[in-house]
């Protein structure tokens, strides 16, 4: 379906910032932060609304791919998760007590080192998550697939996406 001129694209940012230590494949760096969507105006999308993200944008404030580093995943959730206390570098696994703002992962691909910092844009996600009711955020962890040493420095997530 078209969508009406009056709703406007809306877009979010996370950062988060892992210690400086090893990480294994399957390992979450940072903790779980909040994306609060908001439109070009500052205005958030309505409370539940269906949002469908379009695309992400990876950066990492360092200046060469660490060895062993591919690509990541952005664990979804309508909450902060809360089912399993999950620090930074624990393994990721879905909490039993979860299961109900549980909302999917995005693949956020395999970042490119454009010199003073890393970067990747992963387009044509198209992925529908519903906001719980009463609420205009979403939360996220971030999860290594490639096991490597990670510096302590922000990875700024940013979600590009349209109400449905």
């Amino acid at each position: 379906p078209r969508r009406s001129p009056e709703i406007l694209a809306v877009s979010a940012t996370a950062s988060f910032t892992p210690a400086a230590a090893t990480y294994g494949a399957g390992d979450i760096q940072g903790v779980a932060q909040e994306f609060v969507f908001l439109d070009k105006d500052g205005s958030p999308p309505p409370a539940g609304s269906l949002l469908r993200i379009l695309t992400a944008v990876t950066k990492i404030g360092v200046t060469s791919i660490p060895s062993g580093m591919t690509s990541h995943l952005l664990q979804m959730y309508g909450a902060t998760p809360t089912g399993t206390p999950q620090a930074d570098n624990d393994l990721w696994a879905a909490a039993a007590g979860d299961q109900s703002i549980y909302k999917g992962e995005i693949s956020l691909g395999t970042p490119l080192d454009k010199g003073a910092f890393l970067y990747v844009k992963s387009q044509y996600i198209d992925f529908d998550i519903r906001l719980d009711s009463g609420k205009t955020t979403l939360f996220g962890q971030f999860v290594t697939n490639g096991g490597h040493t990670a510096t302590a420095v922000a990875r700024a997530i940013t979600l590009h996406a349209e109400p449905r």
